[in-house]
């Protein structure tokens, strides 16, 4: 299957670190950075998790009666354990019958989760095909999820969504949950054709995370060590998929919060680079990027609202009946101060999705919806 060179340590370009420190370096991410950034990758939680993900993969068998597991081999020559539950139906001479069960949805999973017990159920409780894999080293994945590892696992079960089980890509919505949003950013970025990309709980670059867990003296060694090795650089990745995206932000998450509160959630700037790299003119305007910024700071939609006068949705659809992206680079100008704020508003809305709850809180099924489309509004 096809895959980036293992040499390149991030996954946009070399991260030069000096020979002589190599050996350092890679204890460190090993030993240290593994056990954080991927707990699920290390011995004691593949073992205290075992009972659970057996029971887990025959709750699955159960309850599918068309699943089927695989171990898909990575240009690096590991090993990803896969299950795959296909819901397409057809009629007698074969013909599909339109449903959900036509679009495969890929989960990836969270740092210590599997898709035994993770969010694999979330697209197959909704009636989509669904195919779930585990991060190397987790269960029965082999490997270390370096970055590169990781873009080599999610390019091995591309590729046998397409080439086995015989899905368009047009048919396939990528769902990134908390770590796993590098997994689905780093497929949308290489794949442009995916249909669709959902990112629960995740954030923009793993770094602004890593350094508040490490003691301040070791500062330069968490960039370097996080740039060689779990280079998860989200913001570098996402906004260049300009497909249909919808981003949930769970609105009590402690995890991925450098404050606590929604202010200091880091999906708040994976958003924002979204929204510029799709529409610049409009959401790289100051006093946008302003309203933008205090609307990120607010959990309910209600007051947003209300910060914008006289909102007019019929005015949106015309703006973008006539606009030409996403990409953009022109939707916004010739519009006054309070279009501008209409039209980011509306847009705003359409990519996130604010969500009750903490970071480990399962997804309420209200919440997993597929991304809006702008055909979806033009056409209506």
């Amino acid at each position: 299957s096809s895959g980036i060179n293992a040499e390149y340590g991030d996954c946009h370009g070399k991260h030069n670190i000096p020979f002589i420190f190599k050996p350092f370096y890679y204890f460190m991410a090993t030993w240290v950075g593994k056990p954080l950034a991927y707990p699920g990758a290390t011995y004691p939680i593949n073992a205290i998790m075992s009972k659970h993900l057996g029971a887990g993969r025959v709750g699955h068998m159960l309850m599918s009666k068309n699943m089927s597991r695989a171990k898909l081999e990575t240009v690096d020559k590991n090993h990803i354990d896969s299950v795959f539950v296909d819901n397409r139906a057809t009629t007698e001479d074969g013909t599909p019958i339109e449903g959900p069960g036509q679009t495969l949805v890929i989960t990836c999973e969270g740092n210590a989760a599997y898709y035994e017990v993770g969010a694999f159920e979330y697209p197959l409780r909704e009636g989509y095909s669904t195919l779930g894999w585990n991060h190397p080293g987790f269960g029965y994945s082999t490997g270390i999820p370096f970055g590169y590892a990781d873009a080599n696992a999610i390019e091995a079960v591309y590729e046998y969504a397409t080439k086995e089980l015989g899905f368009a890509p047009k048919d396939i919505t990528l769902y990134g949950w908390s770590i796993g949003g590098y997994s689905a950013s780093y497929l949308a970025n290489s794949h442009p054709e995916i249909g669709n990309v959902i990112i629960d709980a995740s954030f923009d670059d793993i770094i602004p995370l890593a350094i508040p867990r490490m003691p301040d003296f070791l500062q330069s060694v968490t960039e370097n060590c996080c740039r060689k090795y779990f280079n998860l650089n989200n913001a570098a990745l996402l906004p260049k998929y300009q497909g249909p995206i919808r981003l949930i932000r769970r609105n009590g998450d402690e995890i991925i919060s450098t404050n606590g509160r929604a202010s200091g959630n880091r999906g708040n700037q994976l958003l924002v680079a979204v929204l510029q790299s799709r529409y610049p003119a409009l959401f790289k305007d100051p006093e946008v990027e302003d309203t933008v910024s205090d609307w990120l700071d607010q959990t309910s939609p209600v007051p947003r609202r209300l910060s914008v006068p006289g909102y007019d949705m019929e005015f949106c659809k015309e703006q973008l009946r006539n606009s030409v992206g996403p990409p953009d680079d022109t939707l916004g100008q010739g519009v006054n101060r309070d279009e501008k704020l209409i039209l980011a508003y509306y847009l705003f809305s359409k990519h996130l999705t604010d969500c009750e709850g903490g970071h480990n809180n399962p997804l309420s099924r209200k919440y997993f919806k597929m991304p809006w489309k702008k055909s979806d509004d033009i056409s209506s």
